[in-house]
């Protein structure tokens, strides 16, 4: 019976895990989609400038270039997306990037639910596996405000180096009330709870401390690995 614990406490990551991402996927399509858009537009405009009666070579090779610019960034950030469907990523990223980055992607989510976000992790440079990073702070930022239908601001520190790090998320007065009263209409799979961010975490070796308007994840290097 023993043996049975750790395959079930995988199988419960997992499904946690394929919870996330699923919460995840419409803020992924829309940002891909934002890269997409632009394309279009320059697209459409260097086929109008091609059809003029004298083509302007110099504006046409312009449009060309800049249609190049754009189609290589929105490869490059649509890459970057689609590396959040792999669950497991071991390179080492700065946490007030990494927060950064999870706090852009839920922006428009977080906004039209009535929450303002206050990221005071500027100077958190320590390093963390971005792996961890992405599933257990994006998961409880998602399970945290899931748990309240009131606006809020949600406010994100740090504290604490390399192979002791302590992220903490909380709710505090402010946010936009008009817009919580008025509901999200964005489509979402379900809401996370507080065992499915306790399954990843578990599985990513994080601690998790969490109240109802607060969470702690504090990440203690394993013993034996090395820090930067």
């Amino acid at each position: 019976m023993p043996s049975t614990i750790p395959f079930l406490n995988e199988r419960l990551a997992e499904a946690a895990r394929y919870a996330l991402m699923r919460r995840l996927l419409p803020a992924i399509r829309h940002n891909i989609a934002g890269t997409l858009q632009p394309i279009g537009m320059m697209s459409a405009m260097l086929e109008r400038r091609m059809k003029a009666a004298t083509p302007d070579l110099a504006q046409l090779g312009k449009s060309a270039q800049g249609l190049n610019t754009l189609s290589r960034e929105a490869a490059a950030v649509s890459l970057n997306l689609m590396t959040w469907l792999a669950p497991k990523d071991n390179d080492r990223v700065a946490v007030n990037s990494a927060v950064e980055e999870s706090l852009g992607l839920m922006a428009t989510e977080l906004s039209f639910r009535g929450f303002a976000v206050v990221n005071q992790t500027a100077e958190a440079v320590s390093l963390l596996p971005k792996g961890i990073l992405r599933s257990v702070f994006t998961a409880s930022l998602i399970a945290l405000t899931d748990s309240t239908d009131s606006a809020a601001s949600v406010v994100v520190s740090a504290e604490g180096a390399t192979g002791n790090i302590r992220l903490t998320i909380s709710l505090e007065p402010g946010g936009t009330p008009e817009l919580a009263a008025m509901g999200s209409h964005m489509p979402i799979y379900r809401a996370l709870q507080w065992a499915d961010v306790q399954a990843i975490a578990e599985a990513e070796g994080v601690r998790l401390d969490y109240a109802a308007d607060c969470v702690q994840l504090h990440y203690l290097a394993p013993s034996g690995a090395g820090v930067e």
